[in-house]
């Protein structure tokens, strides 16, 4: 019986039994033994607790079955353009392309960054970095860490972002704001999956997944001369839906 399944309650009894076959019973797996001679009360007590136990077991299956499949982001929103989202965070997230997410401000490219993260298989941590709060003069150590002596307050060797990530995903948001110099190094952590830090000529190599963000469209800002054309077609586009596309 427990062969077919694993979770029902088998109450053994007999009227020719001892302490070795009880022993047995109990680790073949039965929920309890009783031997002939006993009180109809007691059966019915065994049984009421075997049910008990058995509506229990199926409750606790049931609430981690729940826990497994939640997305801790969800996305929200039940319309045809929020579905087609759902979609492709489904098809995205268990590869490891790297994603450009474009959207206007408000748009919740975080969240989406995050289901994307949350529903991969990277066991790593999720790193955000927004472009748009550094100065240039930090960027690059901020991004790709530094060796100690490699500019005057570096007393310690700092790994950045980048590395930090390793095993994850850095989400980088604004990054239409991220310094020329700096698109190029990225572009080419992308290419070579590994980094140089601040004052080292050292490749490192780091594996994680680059979720970026835009609010403008970086076609039109590399036609401006602002940004990369290729760094662009290293990452998959996801555009995110405008708030008042997603209800």
């Amino acid at each position: 019986m427990l062969q077919h399944d694993r979770q029902l309650p088998v109450i053994l009894i007999t009227g020719h039994g001892d302490v070795t076959m009880a022993v047995a019973a109990m680790r073949a797996g039965a929920y309890d033994f009783m031997e002939k001679p006993f009180h109809s009360e007691r059966l019915v007590d065994v049984v009421r607790r075997a049910l008990e136990k058995r509506r229990l077991t199926s409750e606790n299956l049931r609430l981690r079955e729940a826990l497994q499949g939640r997305q801790a982001y969800p996305l929200i929103g039940q319309s045809a353009v929020m579905q087609n989202v759902r979609r492709l965070v489904t098809a995205l997230a268990p590869t490891d392309a790297d994603i450009l997410v474009t959207g206007e401000t408000g748009s919740g490219k975080e969240v989406l960054a995050r289901a994307i993260h949350e529903g991969s298989r990277r066991r790593g941590p999720f790193v955000a970095l927004n472009c748009a709060a550094l100065p240039e003069s930090v960027f690059e150590s901020e991004m790709f860490g530094h060796e100690a002596g490699a500019f005057t307050g570096a007393n310690r060797r700092r790994i950045g972002k980048m590395e930090y990530a390793d095993g994850g995903t850095l989400f980088l948001d604004e990054i239409e704001s991220m310094p020329l110099s700096l698109q190029a190094k990225l572009l080419r952590a992308l290419q070579e999956r590994s980094i140089e830090r601040l004052g080292s000529n050292a490749s490192v190599p780091v594996n994680c997944r680059v979720v970026a963000a835009a609010k403008v469209d970086l076609k039109d800002a590399s036609d401006r001369g602002q940004f990369r054309a290729d760094l662009p077609q290293c990452v998959t586009s996801a555009p995110r839906p405008t708030g008042r596309r997603r209800t």
